[in-house]
């Protein structure tokens, strides 16, 4: 398995989330916030206008900057 930011993932693919990484304490805490934790599935389903992504039934809609915090094992 790679571990890879959800920018450089392939749409309709499922992947397990590795890791938040940031230096910014609140966009770590939105993403936590928002249910996006290490071990959750994720599966990226658009990335343009923004990121479209599934975590436990629940799709969520980030830009960029936030979409290359999030590191997925695929």
């Amino acid at each position: 398995m790679k571990t890879i930011t959800l920018c450089a993932m392939e749409t309709k693919k499922t992947g397990k989330i590795d890791r938040l990484e940031t230096k910014n304490p609140g966009i770590l805490q939105k993403l936590m916030a928002m249910g996006i934790l290490p071990g959750m599935p994720i599966t990226l389903l658009r990335k343009s206008p923004s990121y479209l992504f599934e975590v436990d039934q629940t799709r969520y809609a980030v830009d960029r900057e936030i979409a290359n915090h999030i590191y997925v094992s695929c």
